[in-house]
């Protein structure tokens, strides 16, 4: 299985919601590890990822840098900074990488035009009973500053996709939900989360 990602042009992922972590390490393996790509994950705004880097559990060894200020850690290849601001993280944009994938804790006006810069944006969100509002203020937020992302989704019942579909048939987010997978160790990628990863990254 090839992907097509085959040239030289540099790409930057902007990824919010839902198992967002989980899936910018998996792309970040993904690139790497599978496609020997020189990639960089910063977190914007405050998280767990620098726990990470203390994680012996895993097995996985981490090693600590200081570069242009910014404190990271380098990780089965992948260079990680945690907790960035705006500043610091527009400054990772400009990386001489191939690969730059940035994961917001949160999301804000504040930090939209940094979403805006990525050239890939992905929304992780749940249309379950339960989270819909929470969905419906993400939604109304990117439509509002005018900003397209690809929507995610873990899990998809009947009557939830059918309620997806006549709330944003006249939006531009209608018939653009996408299934995402469950992985379930984003270290160790499994054929069918290489296949799901090349379809984002392609």
């Amino acid at each position: 299985m090839r992907s097509k990602f085959t040239d030289k042009k540099k790409r930057s992922y902007g990824i919010f919601g839902l198992g967002s972590t989980r899936l910018a390490i998996a792309l970040a393996n993904y690139y790497c590890s599978y496609l020997k790509k020189k990639v960089v994950l910063g977190e914007v705004g405050d998280g767990g990822m620098a726990d990470i880097a203390t994680d012996t559990y895993s097995g996985i060894k981490s090693k600590s840098f200081v570069r242009n200020n910014m404190v990271g850690f380098t990780r089965m290849k992948v260079d990680y900074y945690p907790t960035l601001s705006e500043e610091e993280a527009l400054h990772l944009l400009e990386e001489d990488v191939d690969v730059v994938i940035l994961e917001f804790k949160i999301m804000s006006h504040d930090y939209m035009n940094l979403f805006r810069l990525c050239s890939r944006r992905l929304f992780l969100g749940d249309i379950a009973s339960y989270n819909k509002r929470s969905l419906c203020c993400y939604l109304h937020l990117f439509e509002h500053d005018m900003v397209e992302v690809e929507i995610y989704t873990y899990a998809v019942l009947k009557d939830d996709k059918k309620w997806y579909e006549n709330t944003y048939k006249d939006s531009k987010y209608s018939g653009i939900l996408n299934i995402a997978r469950i992985i379930t160790n984003p270290d160790r990628l499994t054929k069918e989360d290489i296949s799901f990863l090349g379809k984002i990254g392609c």
